[in-house]
């Protein structure tokens, strides 16, 4: 029997000076059940026993959970892992026969160690703009030489976007019940999307003033949505001034430390100087530098308390000192307490979600799924193994607040993806909107905006050309999705994996909503099993058509029926490319 656990981050996590989430993973034993065996050791003659939960499993590996409260603060506890038939054990010296000698430690928790995401980001939906292409509200600032608007977008071209713009079109977010407004760099810069930036302190003339982007943070406030910005602090633009004064005295610069350069003089071709993806324009920051801290650490701060902004985005997360992003994460939450931080990651992102960096990362590992499933036809054994390791690739607090996206300005739109099937399109938005964690919305999906990569998944919104049918069935998943807490903070589970069909449940409190998708173009039948018991129904948030529980068939088999604990099924039918959202209600006498 192997099992994987240590008293790390990667598997105990303080959600509050008194509760400790701890984790384990084991090879699947549909025969075992496991406990934690605790006790402070100060008081060793005291005891506890408490029972693990599935969490979930990808064929490999079964993952449990349990949470752990101490009337104190959690301190000197040892533990350690035993099957409930006691033939099973871990300790620290890993698995025994017997309960082990030397066990697991957990020594203390301070006040920095929990972590803490905003209540507000939990479950919240977001939409990200590309500010330079979604409205423009003020001809005057339009950059001279542009294009008109949608013309074919390159990377260099301009077409007006700016700040007011956004404002005029608030209406068009609140009708998407959005929460969280992210926008893409808005700092002065020569380009169209900003990440070279030249003046931190500065909004880019062509997109307004900071008395614009004060308003949008107050009207947006006054919606009920946050306001994110992004922050372009792994590297810096060409145009700079700290980079334009290395360029002209070279190692007699104050700033020659501000940078990665191989030699003086600098130059540009080929380049001498470290930057972001060998990009020449974008050369990067040393964070080891106390006064590249010190700069970085007043522009996070600065926007916070002049416009009000609710968190960052953080591009290129991952390449900047993990250890700034402490003293970032810490510097923020001064200033405003529930600030929300973001970081950029295309991979596993684990080493940021430790409690002490980011809140959330921008979850690319969601969308590859989501790809794979709906748009290329890969297999929903594959599709659901992929979410149940994501499930337990990170801590639960940041579970709850993972951007979830299925397409950003980096990448092809989804609907691209899909061959221009809108179908599909829906298949993933209602997955989105039914899944756990953040759903992101990239300007334009919601009305049928198509594009390939960078750039051309930066076209200007279409809003006389909208596809007003998906707009409205986007409106109507988002609505869902504000209504139900369930779909906002329940947890996950899988009921059923076959060819073409997958559903899950999500829990929260007395609630229990299922989601059911079909991706084929065939109508299916399935039977799917719930834990509620029979003396109830299945209501259609869709439709309003109810499906009757019954007791289950022990004929019939179940998805992974060796660990949950089912008690009632239902049969649904599915029509082709159908999505079914039901929640259950009870019986009443």
């Amino acid at each position: 029997m192997t099992i994987l656990h240590r008293p790390t981050r990667e598997y105990v996590i303080p959600v509050s000076r008194t509760k400790l989430s701890i984790r384990f993973e084991c090879q699947p034993d549909r025969n075992k059940d496991w406990n934690i065996v605790y006790w402070n050791r100060f008081h060793e003659s005291v005891r506890y026993t408490e029972p693990f939960r599935f969490l979930g499993g990808d064929g490999m590996l079964d993952s449990f959970l349990c949470e752990l409260e101490t009337e104190e603060s959690t301190k000197y506890l040892r533990y350690y892992i035993a099957s409930s038939d006691e033939t099973v054990f871990c300790g620290a010296n890993g698995v025994t026969a017997a309960p082990p000698e030397t066990c697991f430690e957990y020594l203390y928790t301070n006040e920095c160690d929990v972590f803490e995401t905003p209540d507000w980001a939990k479950g919240a939906i977001a939409y990200q703009i590309f500010p330079e292409r979604f409205e423009n509200g003020d001809p005057a600032l339009t950059p001279v030489g542009a294009e008109p608007w949608g013309s074919q977008p390159t990377r260099e071209n301009f077409m007006g976007g700016d700040l007011r713009g956004i404002i005029r079109r608030l209406d068009h977010l609140s009708s998407l019940n959005v929460d969280i407004l992210y926008l893409t760099p808005i700092f002065k810069s020569p380009s169209n999307h900003k990440y070279d930036t030249a003046d931190y302190f500065s909004i880019d003339p062509a997109f307004g003033t900071v008395d614009d982007l004060k308003e949008l943070t107050k009207q947006c406030h006054a919606r009920g949505i946050r306001v994110l910005l992004d922050g372009v602090f792994n590297h810096c633009g060409y145009e700079f001034a700290p980079f334009q004064d290395v360029l002209e005295k070279g190692d007699q610069s104050q700033y020659w430390d501000w940078f990665f350069v191989e030699s003086s003089p600098v130059q540009t071709d080929p380049h001498n100087y470290d930057c972001v993806g060998y990009y020449k324009w974008m050369p990067k920051m040393r964070m080891s530098n106390p006064e590249v801290r010190a700069f970085f650490l007043s522009v996070g701060t600065f926007w916070v308390r002049e416009a009000d902004i609710d968190g960052w985005r953080l591009d290129v997360a991952d390449e900047v000192d993990f250890t700034f992003w402490q003293v970032f994460r810490s510097a923020i939450h001064v200033v405003k307490p529930d600030a929300l931080l973001i970081g950029e990651s295309w991979k596993d992102a684990g080493d940021m979600l430790r409690g002490d960096q980011m809140d959330s990362v921008m979850n690319y590992l969601f969308r590859n799924s989501l790809i794979g499933f709906f748009a290329k036809n890969e297999s929903a054994e594959s599709f659901d193994a992929q979410l149940q390791r994501l499930q337990r690739l990170y801590p639960q607090p940041a579970q709850q607040v993972l951007y979830n996206l299925i397409g950003s300005h980096d990448t092809d739109r989804f609907l691209t993806l899909c061959g221009g099937d809108l179908r599909k399109l829906k298949l993933a938005a209602a997955f989105q909107m039914s899944y756990t964690g953040m759903p992101a919305i990239y300007y334009g999906d919601e009305i049928g905006i198509s594009g390939e990569n960078d750039p051309d998944c930066r076209k200007a919104m279409n809003w006389a050309g909208a596809d007003e049918i998906l707009l409205s069935y986007y409106q109507k998943m988002t609505s869902l999705r504000r209504s139900e807490k369930a779909l906002q903070l329940g947890d996950f589970h899988t009921l059923h994996v076959s060819d073409n069909a997958y559903a899950f449940a999500r829990r929260f409190e007395n609630e229990t909503i299922v989601a059911l998708f079909n991706r084929s173009a065939e109508t299916v039948e399935l039977s799917i099993p719930v834990a509620e018991c029979e003396k109830g129904s299945m209501y259609s948030l869709l439709s309003g058509d109810v499906l009757p529980l019954k007791p289950i068939d022990h004929n019939d088999r179940f998805y992974r029926e060796d660990r949950m604990r089912y008690r009632s099924s239902f049969s649904v039918v599915l029509p082709a490319y159908g999505a079914e959202i039901l929640k259950f209600k009870e019986e009443t006498v």
